[in-house]
């Protein structure tokens, strides 16, 4: 980088810009854009030149961002950077910055991330500076997420509009409340620059508009006043850029000193009053202009926004409120049901509907027949406040509550105030369809992004948000009725859609979404992530990323919003890895590995670990000689090591226990040992016991006849303060040698006025050869432990697990084979359903 080179350019801009200004000074706002546009240019190039990661933004705010720089106004920069990596790129930074400065750029500037953006919002002058932001050049997706997050802040129109009024109170105090000071602020002082870009700030933050002219077609501004404050910026404008050539610095003080020689350089000449005193009367006269029309509107802003707002022929904002305009809006024009709900989402300060409105809509709401969905206007009223984006759930609950939802939706009307009768769910089937609308809408919200990063990230590259809502409006739509849910609901939402003039295949993946929301759930929670052929499965029924990427926001918006103590990280980290796994084999399908290669690229993997660790190659490949290959497809290379480490630290114990925190945010625990009878249902008994709550389960016994036993659980305060290594090795030690029982489970089941009907299935899992048990029954205490009891009883050799506890039920399933290592015979599952009934 070239210091010299790019000093040289800067102020040969200066020079130029002040010589054409001298020149010609009614030429200035392009002048002030082309001093913008030429910073922009050297910018660039300094960011290139330092290499700046591609994953961060350079942005323009404030002034600059509005393509606004005076000679000497400052140049005020955000440098946008991914989340929590400031001292990943703080000294490149820093050198990019100190380059700027040396150039002679006077810099502004603040370095955040998303999270200090969310953090920041709340600071008036931040969120004005943001509301102007443009990028220059950079990652463009996270520009546009941060404008998102000043948008969907808790800065309301409302809210924004007495700030900015307050901060106005509060300046023109500080100039003694009065344009005509002798020596004025032309930026600060009442009637200045300010004043003009308030008016602004308020409108376009209400409008959501990036030019004046705009609000001229927006009705907020008439032609007349537009052209007035473009006259009057112009005019301030050439004042402000004669000052900083006088001054040779930023100047904004229109002082004694300098007023003479601004009146020359504006090309005032003396007459019948001398040229200063001109130049000051017109001074003073526009400051009065703009100072004026700033009044008239921040107070037709504050009619309309704090007090009356008209927004069409039939509805009107006041104080907070929408009002009908006539008793007979929804009789004249019964598209107005939805209307009014959409203006809810779209004026996002409304507090609610009035009084009298809402009792004219229930007076009229048998006008919402049984065809109204299916006429063009509702429809496409409905999917445009499914579009918005702020207010959609605020809306649709309003929607619910008074009625028009059920009307609007005939088989939601079903679903309405329905209790399913169960420990699963919490809420109504209603209140938790619209609690899944909330989940989902908080993925497309900034403020949110940390919350589920995964999620908020598939987020940004959804299109059509509205397809992911009617999901989740349809997913339990069938509940109550009888029959596969999934499937009644997936005809429902088709049968509702086709009236919606959506694509057929938006339609279509409606509909899937709503027939398969159970489907990763299932995969995720009962099957074996690792198996290809569960993977292969799972990505032939889904077929794409996109479809992909909705059912799993879909899930997890769903599993957050049945109870609240549903979602864990266990839960999170099975749902992630059936994601990732997925969404790779969908990408570049693989070809289904043999289990030689897969064992033989595990154990050169770990010959290699083994030597790099330091353990004795020779005792390391005794012990692995015995395990099965079995051992090397289920286990990682990771979790062999930390066994040899468990079985080196502890050699001299007959019961070695050794625990960590996993990769997946549970506790895993290993225990070794000599194998005996019942073995594994001892060992349940006591993590039970403790109160620990087990996720899954892996069984292996070896050649030698040694156990090599996973039992994870999630983490819990119990864990703090228990030495659980040290209580399981004293307690299996004690019930191994003395070869006790444990005790039977109680009878009692802990919530008996609920169906604790079981439900049992048999299935072969031919990947490991190996009969799959699904057992589904209200929880209670000692369940899995005596699960495993029968299974002794019986000899049924246990071999893998996965407990899932959903709400207070209980559906887990087993990996059994009988005591020659066969799967189950037809008469053994009978025997096994019979005692699990008997039993249990």
């Amino acid at each position: 980088m070239q210091l010299e080179v790019f000093k040289e350019k800067y102020q040969a801009l200066q020079s130029s810009l002040e010589v054409d200004f001298l020149k010609k000074p009614d030429a200035v706002k392009a002048l002030v854009q082309r001093r913008s546009d030429e910073i922009d240019s050297l910018l660039c190039d300094i960011w290139r030149g330092f290499e700046v990661s591609n994953q961060l933004c350079l942005a323009a705010v404030g002034g600059y961002g509005r393509r606004e720089l005076h000679l000497y106004s400052d140049i005020d920069l955000l440098i946008l950077i991914p989340s929590g990596s400031h001292n990943v790129h703080q000294e490149n930074l820093s050198k990019f910055l100190t380059f700027l400065w040396d150039v002679g750029l006077e810099v502004g500037h603040a370095t955040r991330d998303i999270t200090d953006c969310v953090a920041n919002i709340h600071d008036l002058s931040v969120a004005t500076n943001l509301l102007e932001s443009r990028i220059l050049i950079g990652k463009e997706s996270l520009f546009l997420r941060m404008k998102v997050v000043i948008k969907s802040n808790d800065w309301s129109s409302r809210s924004f509009f007495v700030g900015k009024q307050k901060e106005q109170h509060e300046r023109h105090l500080n100039y003694s409340n009065t344009a005509y000071n002798l020596e004025p602020n032309l930026k600060e002082s009442p009637g200045g620059l300010r004043d003009i870009q308030t008016v602004a700030w308020v409108a376009k933050w209400y409008f959501d508009v990036d030019l004046l002219s705009d609000l001229v077609e927006k009705e907020y501004l008439t032609q007349g006043e537009y052209d007035l404050l473009i006259e009057a910026q112009s005019f301030l404008w050439k004042v402000r850029f004669a000052l900083h050539i006088i001054a040779q610095r930023r100047e904004d003080r229109v002082a004694f000193q300098y007023q003479r020689k601004v009146a020359s350089v504006l090309g005032y000449e003396e007459g019948d009053s001398i040229a200063v005193e001109q130049f000051m009367r017109d001074y003073y006269q526009t400051a009065t202009k703009v100072a004026r029309l700033n009044d008239i509107l921040l107070q037709l802003f504050e009619e309309s926004v704090l007090h009356e707002q008209h927004l069409n022929a039939r509805f009107v904002i006041s104080h907070g409120y929408i009002y009908m305009t006539d008793s007979k809006v929804f009789t004249k024009q019964p598209s107005a049901f939805i209307e009014i709900f959409l203006l809810v989402a779209k004026y996002n300060y409304v507090s609610g509907i009035s009084a009298d409105t809402l009792r004219q809509m229930q007076k009229d709401i048998d006008l919402i027949g049984e065809n109204y969905y299916k006429k063009r206007q509702n429809n496409r009223l409905f999917i445009e406040l499914l579009q918005q984006k702020q207010g959609v759930n605020k809306a649709l609950k309003l929607m619910n509550r008074y009625g028009v939802l059920e009307r609007y939706i005939p088989a939601f009307g079903k679903i309405t105030g329905l209790m399913q009768y169960d420990l699963f769910h919490a809420y109504t089937v209603d209140q938790h369809t619209l609690f899944v609308i909330r989940n989902l809408r908080r993925f497309f919200i900034g403020e949110f992004a940390q919350e589920f990063a995964l999620c908020s990230e598939i987020a940004t590259d959804i299109v059509k948000p509205e397809l992911l809502f009617l999901a989740g409006l349809f997913h339990d739509i069938a509940k109550g009725r009888g029959g596969d849910h999934a499937t009644l609901g997936a005809k429902d939402a088709q049968d509702f859609l086709k009236h919606h003039s959506l694509k057929a295949k938006d339609v279509a993946l409606v509909s899937s979404l709503v027939e398969q929301h159970l489907l990763m759930t299932q995969v995720a929670q009962k099957q074996d992530l690792d198996d290809f052929d569960v993977i292969e499965q799972f990505a032939k029924t889904v077929k794409s990323v996109e479809f992909l990427e909705f059912l799993y926001l879909l899930t997890v918006a769903d599993i957050r919003a049945t109870k609240e103590d549903l979602w864990n990280s266990w839960k999170d980290s099975l749902l992630k890895k059936l994601f990732y796994k997925t969404k790779e084999h969908l990408q570049k399908p693989p070809k289904a590995p043999s289990i030689t290669a897969q064992v033989k690229v595990v154990k050169q993997a770990l010959a290699k670990a083994v030597i790099q660790q330091g353990y004795d190659r020779q005792k390391a490949d005794v012990m692995l000689d015995t395990l099965p290959k079995d051992y090397f497809l289920r286990y990682q290379v990771d979790d062999i090591l930390w066994h040899l480490q468990c079985l080196t630290r502890q050699s001299g114990k007959a019961i070695k226990v050794l625990s960590r925190l996993s990769e997946h945010n549970v506790v895993d625990i290993f225990v070794h040992s000599e194998d005996s009878k019942g073995l594994f249902f001892k060992l349940v008994s006591i993590i039970e016991k403790l109160g620990l709550d087990i996720v899954d389960a892996k069984i292996l016994t070896s050649k030698d006849n040694k156990t090599y036993n996973t039992i994870s659980v999630l983490q819990d305060e119990i864990l703090e303060h228990t030495n659980i290594n040290k209580v399981i090795e004293e307690e299996l030690t004690q019930l191994v040698q003395s070869g006790a029982d444990v005790k039977q489970m109680s009878d009692k089941y802990a919530h008996y006025h609920f169906d604790h009907k079981m439900e049992i299935t048999f299935s072969h899992n031919d990947t490991w050869n190996l009969t799959e048990v699904e057992v589904n029954v209200i929880d209670k205490q000692g369940l899995l432990s005596n699960i495993a009891y029968i299974f002794y009883q019986l000899d049924f050799h246990l071999v893998n697990a996965r407990i899932s506890t959903m709400g207070e039920r209980v559906e887990d399933v087993f990996f059994i084979s009988n005591a020659d290592n066969k799967p189950l015979s037809k008469l053994e599952q009978q025997t096994l359903s019979q005692y699990l009934q008997e039993k249990l």
